[in-house]
């Protein structure tokens, strides 16, 4: 089951996302913005952000991470998706996006471009969907990137 968007301010306002806008809750999804913090991808990014702002351009990824601190229920899985105004624009987020039950810490997105595309601190740059579980797993989250704050390159 998903959580629709009263449970989504529920979890949010009960600590699950710090800081919190309600603004950012949708029907099914809670938006999550860009921070300031980033690492040079894979091929080597040319430039730094200018006046917080990224131009991500084809051939160099980019780990970018979210504003917000998650703290998944142990009876939730999520899911990120990019917004779908960003994929029109050409940008792709690669397929790294699942978030276990107990996971805490910023979430790193890793994104890719077909053509230069302009992103910005704070903007809204995914959507997590909640997914209630039947019941909670015998083991939560604890592994290697829990807590992290920054996007965070492989351990």
């Amino acid at each position: 089951m998903i959580l629709p968007d009263y449970k989504l301010r529920e979890w949010a306002f009960g600590g699950g996302l710090t800081p919190f806008d309600p603004e950012c809750v949708n029907p099914a999804s809670v938006d999550l913005r860009v921070s300031t913090k980033y690492l040079i991808g894979l091929s080597g990014w040319p430039g730094c952000p200018v006046a917080g702002q990224w131009v991500i351009k084809p051939g160099y990824p980019v780990l970018l991470s979210t504003i917000e601190f998650v703290r998944m229920p142990s009876d939730c899985a999520g899911v990120l998706y990019l917004k779908s105004s960003l994929a029109r624009q050409g940008l792709d987020h690669a397929l790294a996006g699942f978030v276990d039950p107990g996971f805490r810490g910023e979430l790193t997105m890793e994104l890719h471009a077909h053509c230069p595309v302009t992103v910005e601190h704070g903007q809204r740059v995914v959507q997590l969907v909640l997914y209630r579980m039947e019941s909670s797993p015998e083991k939560t989250y604890c592994g290697k990137y829990q807590n992290q704050r920054g996007p965070t390159e492989a351990r």
